[in-house]
């Protein structure tokens, strides 16, 4: 499954296991919410794919942890794949 955004997006339960496409013409956020917020369970992993030629980046909420290099697509068609490893740990 995947679901496609043309504004920045926070993202909810039914990213799970799926890609997130980043339509636009300039860079988007992608956002990963605190636990509490959206309780994706641990192992849940979402794509981020930049299919427009905004670059697409992941942040993190205050209180959730983004560890990787690669925080931003590269251009279209790369992705940033995102895997949750802890209540509020992605990486």
């Amino acid at each position: 499954m995947f679901s496609t955004k043309t504004a920045d997006y926070t993202l909810v339960l039914g990213d799970a296991n799926s890609a997130v496409e980043v339509n636009s013409a300039t860079a988007k956020t992608v956002t990963i919410p605190l636990n509490s917020s959206v309780a994706f369970a641990t192992g849940t992993v979402v794509d981020v794919v930049q299919i427009g030629a905004g670059v697409a980046t992941v942040a993190a909420t205050g209180g959730v942890t983004l560890a990787g290099a690669i925080l931003s697509t590269s251009g279209v068609g790369s992705s940033v794949r995102l895997r949750k490893r802890a209540t509020d740990t992605w990486v």
